[in-house]
């Protein structure tokens, strides 16, 4: 544990997760207002759609948020990044193949007619947000850029 906050790897994934989460809640709840159509997100009060929002994307989003962090770390690493903007670019770079992803891997899901416990898995996983992914992609752009810029900031802190 102690290598875990010496590095700041614990407030890095945790702020991949709870920044991450809040900007896709914000994106989500700002597309939900400009489009006729909506998102469908929940209760007609703003409060309480941001709140349910934003705990239903913390529930779901949750192991694809540390994927992201941990893909953009070690990007980061390997190209010797040491800039904002770079962490930027590389964050809205990052979301296109990770949508990518999950839209094949929800609709190898469909193909292959998960149930049970594996069908709750991949829900866990990456279904509940095959929503997003496959009819508002460009929505990840800046939520990327927004997290990986927060990321950059606590990884340049615990450097």
């Amino acid at each position: 544990m102690a290598a875990m906050t010496r590095r700041g790897s614990l407030v890095y994934y945790l702020a991949s997760w709870i920044c991450g989460g809040l900007f896709l809640t914000l994106a989500m709840y700002l597309q939900e207002r400009a489009s006729p159509e909506g998102m469908g997100i929940g209760p007609t009060g703003a409060g309480a759609a941001i709140i349910t929002t934003y705990f239903l994307v913390l529930v779901f989003c949750a192991f694809l948020s540390v994927v992201f962090a941990f893909l953009l770390r070690l990007c980061m690493r390997w190209l010797h990044a040491e800039r904002l903007w770079e962490w930027t670019l590389a964050g809205i770079i990052l979301s296109l193949p990770m949508t990518w992803a999950v839209r094949w891997a929800s609709r190898a899901a469909d193909a292959t007619g998960l149930q049970g416990a594996a069908r709750q898995i991949a829900v866990l996983l990456f279904l509940g947000v095959r929503g997003i992914a496959e009819h508002h992609a460009l929505l990840g752009l800046p939520v990327a850029a927004l997290t990986a810029s927060v990321l950059f900031l606590i990884h340049r802190a615990f450097k």
